[in-house]
């Protein structure tokens, strides 16, 4: 399972040297932020707003059994504000489907408690 640390979260348990995709979309009329990094190095940053699951983003990682990725999600209530850190996380995943692997992490700003202000999906697949 991730580690969850307020606004941040600790993915560690991608197998090494596995492509992964990673999905980032928004159910919020609040601009969202989500950067997911390695050792301190920026790998991806997806920033939106919108409903019904409005995509926010896709890139592909290697993974690293020696390097943890973290995932460190803001938001904004008006253009220009500052970004706020106070979102909370759930988690769930890794799961497995044959050789297909998906995790998420969901987040939600405090405006309606669905959990689905910022969503982060992790999809990989394993050698048979």
């Amino acid at each position: 399972m991730p580690q969850l640390n307020g606004n941040t979260c600790e993915i560690d348990e991608l197998p090494d040297g596995v492509t992964v995709t990673i999905r980032a979309t928004t159910n919020s009329r609040y601009t969202q932020k989500i950067i997911v990094t390695r050792n301190d190095e920026d790998l991806c940053a997806f920033t939106g707003s919108g409903e019904r699951n409005a995509m926010t983003g896709q890139s592909t990682v290697v993974a690293s059994s020696r390097a943890k990725l973290r995932a460190t999600f803001e938001y904004q209530t008006d253009i220009n504000a500052e970004w706020r850190k106070s979102s909370q996380l759930k988690s769930g995943g890794p799961y497995t489907v044959g050789n297909h692997n998906f995790m998420v992490i969901v987040a939600e700003n405090g405006d309606d408690n669905d959990y689905n202000d910022s969503v982060l999906e992790f999809n990989w697949t394993t050698p048979r």
